[in-house]
């Protein structure tokens, strides 16, 4: 781990938070549409059947946006508190080879042998159990971000369902599909630039 490692992985940590942070904003923001989606469609009838039946996967994709945030976040806590541990670890052992190398020589030297080598194992655990962190909390955010993708479907096809619904309602209704392509987007944004903080991440 570099020595400034630490504050990397602390700031990295933060920022993955905060755009989650965002993400799960915008994601209530899909929930309420698809409540306002829902009324009108009822209102509509017969003809937004079609409509209606999506704003419930629109929904779900709203909460499972929300939830898997939440718990990526409190992974990526987790991982900085590896992290500070690590760096700790590493810092143990750098005292421990400069005692060694200012003791050269002297015949209690090896009384430190078995303190030095529990340090080592305790950090290379460590450093194995971030690294496995890392890999969780990648594939976490891809499987987030190919559940996002779901929604540019959704939005295609209520966009024709829209169109069944009658000149009344079109509009209304496509201005709702669009909003929810939109919100898709920015949250597939703010997880993309998750992914990046968690890709560049790596322990020398």
């Amino acid at each position: 781990m570099r020595i400034n490692s630490q504050n990397l992985y602390f700031v990295s940590a933060a920022t993955v938070a905060a755009e989650l942070h965002k993400a799960m904003i915008v994601a209530r923001e899909i929930s309420l549409t698809a409540s306002n989606a829902r009324a009108l469609a009822l209102r509509a009838g017969h003809g937004a059947a079609g409509f209606r039946a999506l704003t419930e996967f629109i929904d779900e994709l709203a909460r499972k946006t929300i939830n898997t945030s939440k718990e990526i976040n409190i992974e990526a806590v987790k991982m900085s508190r590896t992290a500070s541990e690590t760096a700790r670890a590493r810092s143990a052992l750098e005292r421990f080879k400069a005692a060694y190398s200012k003791g050269h020589g002297n015949r209690y030297l090896s009384s430190i042998d078995d303190a030095f080598l529990k340090t080592k194992t305790h950090h290379q655990h460590l450093e194995h159990h971030f690294r496995d962190q890392i890999y969780t909390l990648t594939n976490r955010l891809g499987e987030l971000g190919r559940e996002l993708r779901t929604a540019t479907v959704l939005a295609a096809m209520s966009r024709v369902e829209a169109s069944a619904s009658g000149k009344e309602f079109e509009n209304s209704l496509n201005v709702i599909a669009e909003n929810v392509a939109q919100a898709a987007e920015r949250i597939q944004t703010h997880v993309k630039r998750s992914q990046t903080l968690f890709a560049d991440l790596a322990l020398d």
